[in-house]
Order: C-alpha cells, then sequence, then structure tokens
C-alpha cells in the first residue's frame, strides 16, 4: 500500500487559511482516524491528500514521492464521502462496475471484481436495485464498495457514518474493520465521533487552533490517557471536568470542591497553581463507587442495562460512575474513588503535568 507524509502543509479555503504548517507522517498500511473540533479543517486535510484542496504551502508525499504535480485522477486514491453519491441511472452492480469501465476493464475482470466487493460488504442481494429503493446504510455500502472495487492506495473517509442511527453505525464499523484488515489498505477518516476513532484507529491525529494544526497524535489509547488538552480528551471520549481549588500544606498539593473532592495531588507543576483553580478531569471509569473514597456525590439513579452504572451529581454536574448500588441508595450521597485524573489549566484548556 502506500505511506502518507504531509510536509508544512498549509491549505486556504475561500481566502481563509484552514490548515497551517500541518507534518505528520501515516505508515502504510495504518488505519488512522483525523479528530478534533468543528471547523478544524479535517475534511480539508482528506481533500488536499486528494489533490482536491490546493495548498499555498508545503507539500503531501505518497512513499516520498511528492504528489502535488499529480491530478486527481491519477493519486490512486479512494474517497468515501459522508452522503452516499450514488449515480441515479444505474442500478447497485452498474454503479459499482463505473470506476472499471472508464479504466477500461475487461467484462470479465469487471464481473469479478464486483463479484468479489460484493461479497465482502454483503451486499449481493442488492446488485440488481435502483439507488433511489436503497436505505441510506446500503447506499453507504454501495458507495464504500464502488470506492474499493479499483483497489485504491489510500482510503479517504470522510466522516462517513455520520448520516446513520447508532444500530447501523456499529454495523458499518464492523464492516469498514474488516474491510481495510483484509485489504490493509492506507485508511484517513475524518470524524466527529470518539466511538468511531476509538474502536476503529491505531493513530490519531489530532487537529486543533484557528488556523488548524496538529496538536497531538499517538495510539488512541495514548491519546485517550493523556490528552494534551481539554478540547483532545473530549474528541477521544467523555471526561468529566470539576473546577478545583489549588492547596498546599506540609503533605503536599490538594485539590478542594466544596462538597464535592478534596482530592491530593503530587505534580511540583502544581506550584504556580496554589491559591488559584484548575480543572479536574476524569473518566467515566475512573470515577468508582468506593466508601473509602475522597469525592462526595448524590446518587441519582442507578443507569438500567449498564454493568455498574451509577448516575451521580458531583460539584454540581451529571456524571456516570461504576460501581455497586444497594436499595435505598439513591437520593442519598455516596463517596467515589477519583483515579487516574488529569488536571487541566483552566484558562487555556492545556493539561498540567
Amino acid at each position: 500500500m502506500v505511506a502518507v507524509s504531509l510536509h508544512d502543509l498549509t491549505v486556504p479555503i475561500e481566502g481563509r487559511q484552514v490548515l497551517s504548517g500541518v507534518t505528520v507522517e501515516v505508515p502504510d498500511g495504518a488505519f488512522t482516524a483525523v479528530v478534533g473540533p468543528s471547523g478544524t479543517g479535517k475534511t480539508t486535510l482528506l481533500r488536499a491528500i486528494a489533490g482536491l484542496a490546493k495548498p499555498s504551502s508545503g507539500r503531501v508525499a505518497f512513499d516520498g514521492v511528492d504528489v502535488g504535480p499529480v491530478e486527481v485522477g491519477e493519486r490512486n486514491i479512494g474517497l468515501v464521502f459522508q452522503t452516499p453519491a450514488l449515480l441515479p441511472t444505474r442500478n447497485v452492480r452498474r454503479n459499482v462496475e463505473f470506476p472499471l469501465e472508464i479504466r477500461r476493464q475487461t467484462a470479465e475482470a469487471i464481473r469479478d471484481r464486483v463479484g468479489a466487493e460484493a461479497r465482502a460488504m454483503h451486499i449481493e442481494h442488492l446488485l440488481e436495485r435502483e439507488p433511489d429503493t436503497l436505505s441510506r446504510g446500503q447506499q453507504q455500502l454501495v458507495q464504500i464498495a464502488r470506492t474499493m472495487v479499483r483497489m485504491p492506495g489510500v482510503l479517504l473517509l470522510d466522516e462517513p457514518f455520520a448520516p446513520l442511527d447508532e444500530h447501523l453505525r456499529s454495523r458499518m464499523r464492523q464492516e469498514i474493520r474488516m474491510l481495510q484488515a483484509g485489504y490493509g489498505v492506507t485508511t484517513l477518516m475524518a470524524t466527529n465521533d470518539p466511538a468511531d476513532a476509538m474502536s476503529l484507529a491505531s493513530l490519531l491525529i489530532v487537529l486543533g487552533g484557528s488556523p488548524a494544526s496538529v496538536v497531538q497524535v499517538g495510539p488512541p489509547s495514548e491519546v485517550h490517557d493523556e490528552p494534551a488538552t481539554l478540547d483532545i480528551a473530549s474528541a477521544t471520549g467523555p471526561m468529566w471536568q470539576l473546577p478545583v481549588d489549588v492547596s498546599r500544606d506540609g503533605s503536599g498539593y490538594w485539590l478542594s470542591s466544596a462538597g464535592a473532592a478534596r482530592v491530593r495531588a503530587w505534580s511540583p507543576a502544581l506550584a504556580r497553581y496554589v491559591g488559584s483553580t484548575v480543572t479536574l478531569g476524569v473518566r467515566t471509569e475512573g470515577l468508582t463507587r468506593d466508601d473509602a473514597g475522597d469525592a462526595l456525590a448524590e446518587l441519582i439513579r442507578i443507569v438500567p442495562g449498564a454493568a455498574g452504572g451509577l448516575l451521580c451529581r458531583w460539584g454540581g454536574r451529571l456524571v456516570s460512575a461504576v460501581g455497586a448500588a444497594v436499595p435505598g441508595d439513591v437520593g442519598s450521597t455516596i463517596r467515589l474513588r477519583v483515579e487516574r485524573p488529569r488536571l487541566f489549566d483552566t484558562a487555556t484548556g492545556e493539561r498540567i503535568a
């Protein structure tokens, strides 16, 4: 397949600079999710790789070769849009055939490739249907089959699951995961959904700022556990946030929120925050019911269907926690253990080491 390299890439759209100084390496065969707040240029990044958006500086390279002079149709790119763009005058079979027809493949080669992709995407039963008779999920499967039928070196997915309900999203994640693993195609997916990114990707590229640049790159587990900013934390899954006052005594630093928590902290970086407020962030799995815990919360309800799921009011905020509940708990004050908290500068959103 193809390794994709972006070197100091700057891309304007309609006179406004959207991306600035983007430098990142996407390994051959990696499944990479491009995440970040809305408006940070995720789609623009994919379009620049495809050649649909022209950079004002920097370069895009495939396997070390600058593809700036290469026309869009010659880049061996497959692009799947958020909204399926099927040809309405062709049935499913002829939609999937289309990329091979314009490359003048033989009838036998077209038949074999279309059959292979139809089986891979489980759409054999749809081949004689018209596009307007398909559900949105089926249309997206057909679009992906049409994209993959010519076996591109790079697959670009622009929020491919956005229009789907959760059931279809789950199914599509499975289909894409198997497809990418089977072909080993280098894949970049722009998404606003942490579940899509965390369940599919082996590498995350996080964009932030205006104009946007790369603010963090790494495996999903690393970015999830060690987010560089609050925005990155939100892009990789829920993180409950609580303003806490920083104080210090002979035993070290303390983080306090009236009626909610008094948690010991050890970071020397807190020295400059003594007497001020920082933001404590903790993932759902980091809040656990524990009668010896430091945090106080009101138990609002037990979440049906969630293993050990508790909905609590903690520091004036509704949060989820894990752990056992007993009859009569609802409405009472319980204690929570806070594990692996992260601290952030309230003004800048940057993580405090």
